[in-house]
């Protein structure tokens, strides 16, 4: 993944938690560091998250967090990812499965 994507990330402890908006330093399969930049509630330590970029969704815990001004630095454990373009080609050929 190219630094700068841009990401969007849920707070997955919220039931009906908005996405927010921020950008992706760096990620792999084990880490993504990312920050938030768009000034809204700190996401603490922990908290289960998921990010989707363009190319791919994570699901993982915050690890660290760091607050600066209105943005807010995360590094998050990574404990599932998943490529989009797995998604569709996997999405694609159950479509193409005879029913029954």
């Amino acid at each position: 993944m190219s630094d700068g994507s841009a990401a969007a990330v849920r707070d997955l402890s919220q039931p009906e938690g908005a996405d927010r908006n921020g950008s992706v330093i760096s990620a792999d399969v084990d880490w993504a560091e990312l920050e938030l930049e768009d000034g809204g509630p700190s996401i603490s330590g922990g908290t289960l998250v998921g990010i989707q970029t363009s190319q791919t969704i994570y699901l993982g815990h915050v690890e660290s967090e760091e607050t600066l001004g209105n943005r807010q630095r995360l590094r998050v454990r990574v404990d599932h990812w998943l490529a989009l373009q797995d998604v569709s080609s996997l999405q694609k050929l159950w479509s193409q499965e005879p029913s029954g």
